[in-house]
């Protein structure tokens, strides 16, 4: 990624917070991740020469995005295992938060894994531990608390974890295949409600134990 960014000013800080946001605009407004940095810059009415100085690059910039945005997610996360709920219960809000987080963001899921498979192995290894291990270290003990109080049978929690990302994939990254099966491609809060609804009573229902009881809140 370059180089470390320098320690920022007051200045520097609203620098940056300009540039990130103009970014996150285009990325949305064009629902692609390859927007320009002159563009970026023009937006944030600054100089080309911010993005080095601030973020040591392209992919430094990409990598405080998702840095930025995934906090939201793993904050919610770090509730979520603090709250008094059953595990069903928690299963049923991780996956629901993790479709809002990236419905809230729409470029972030796309983002996150272009990061882990093209961005520099730094920009890889970054994004595993602010977001891809948290997460999935998170699921792994709400899935052995249920199995351990016989509410979830045994089950390999990281392919769990596979499953969960790859609804996420095709209804988040694939505007064409919400309009060949939804019959639009537009992401409204309404139909993120029902697949969240949907997809965490999949995942909670694939998980019980047999006899085990639960009911969709």
């Amino acid at each position: 990624m370059n180089r470390p960014a320098p320690s920022p000013s007051r200045a520097g800080n609203a620098t940056r917070a300009k540039i990130i946001a103009a970014a996150r605009e285009l990325m949305c407004e064009k629902d692609v991740l390859e927007v320009s940095i002159s563009e970026i810059t023009q937006r944030a009415g600054c100089n080309i020469a911010a993005v080095s100085y601030h973020f040591g690059g392209r992919e430094g910039l990409m990598v405080s995005i998702a840095r930025d945005d995934a906090e939201f997610a793993v904050g919610q996360l770090d509730r979520l295992l603090a709250a008094d709920m059953s595990p069903p219960d928690k299963i049923a809000h991780h996956v629901a938060g993790i479709v809002r987080a990236y419905y809230r963001r729409p470029y972030l899921h796309r983002l996150l894994h272009k990061l882990i498979r093209e961005g520099s192995s730094e920009a890889a290894t970054l994004v595993t531990g602010f977001f891809t291990r948290p997460v999935a270290e998170a699921r792994r003990t709400i899935i052995a608390q249920g199995v351990e109080q016989g509410l979830f049978r045994a089950v390999d929690t990281d392919l769990v974890g596979y499953a969960i990302e790859g609804a996420c994939a095709h209804i988040f990254t694939s505007a064409a295949s919400r309009r060949a099966l939804l019959g639009t491609g537009e992401l409204d809060e309404a139909l993120v409600e029902r697949f969240a609804a949907s997809t965490a009573e999949l995942v909670v229902r694939g998980l019980l134990a047999p006899g085990a009881a639960w009911e969709a809140s």
